[in-house]
């Protein structure tokens, strides 16, 4: 048996540990009003989305902020504004799958504006953050931090800005198998080995493209691990769909087959330039 048939049968245990573990049922009942127009104002990647679709996003997003505790920051007091806008975006990862995800997930804590991350503990292939204002940071186990001004900032831009609720979430699916890895836990097992050679060769790509002072297929921020290209490659899937096809075809197809979902075919904008 090969290492990636061993780590391939570790990981599918432990989804179906997980999966057997947690009964999933969406709530029946159809989110408030108010969580419509926070959604339309707030997430513009849900825009596009069919009122089916949006309804779905929404019951998510009520199961992850039935499980999840948001906490406030610096002041900063915790709303419906602030609570279905951060758990609406991070459903978009979700909403087209099976069964729950963020499992890892334990809490979110939310800053009015950017912050200085402390040092979070790590053994794997995670760069450290330097104690410099960030505006979110994601946690080997389970805490994410996030900063509220720049999440509407990233709705204002919108086709400009980037999404940090998105970056910061995809680590959170990445670390569902104990490692930040650039390697999440697959629906289909048989997706892994074209996964790790498609996410080698492009992650290869953008580190010897930055290295030499050019650009990248992704954003340059995309080189410093596999983590963090995986993190980068989630919001250009769903941010700038069209640039990512374009640019890495392949990486594209795998994360639609992930996903389960197909931004292009909904989107005509990017979210970054």
């Amino acid at each position: 048996m090969s290492v990636w048939d061993l780590l391939t049968q570790r990981g599918q245990d432990l989804l179906q540990h997980v999966v057997t573990r947690l009964q999933f049922e969406l709530p029946a009942e159809p989110a408030p009003a108010a969580w419509q127009e926070i959604l339309a104002r707030n997430v513009p990647l849900a825009r596009d989305l069919s009122a089916p679709d949006s309804d779905l996003l929404l019951r998510v997003a009520r199961v992850l902020l039935d499980e999840v505790p948001f906490e406030g920051c610096r002041g900063l007091e915790i709303d419906d504004e602030i609570r279905v806008t951060i758990a609406a975006t991070a459903g978009l990862l979700l909403y087209r799958l099976p069964y729950p995800r963020f499992t890892k997930l334990l809490r979110v804590l939310v800053y009015p504006d950017t912050f200085v991350p402390v040092k979070a503990p790590s053994r794997h292939d995670v760069i450290i953050a330097e104690p410099d204002p960030a505006l979110g940071q994601a946690w080997i186990d389970g805490m994410v931090v996030l900063s509220w001004s720049d999440i509407l900032d990233n709705a204002a831009s919108h086709p400009r800005g980037g999404n940090v609720i998105l970056h910061e979430m995809a680590h959170i699916l990445d670390a569902e198998d104990g490692r930040f890895d650039g390697t999440p836990l697959f629906d289909d097992s048989s997706q892994g080995p074209g996964w790790a050679r498609i996410l080698e060769r492009d992650f290869s790509r953008q580190r010897e493209a930055v290295d030499a002072g050019n650009d990248g297929p992704l954003r340059d921020y995309a080189a410093t691990n596999h983590g963090e290209f995986f993190a980068v490659a989630t919001e250009a899937f769903f941010c700038e769909p069209l640039r990512l096809r374009a640019e890495l075809p392949e990486l594209y197809d795998q994360m639609q087959r992930f996903f389960r979902q197909d931004p292009v075919a909904g989107s005509s904008s990017s979210c970054r330039e």
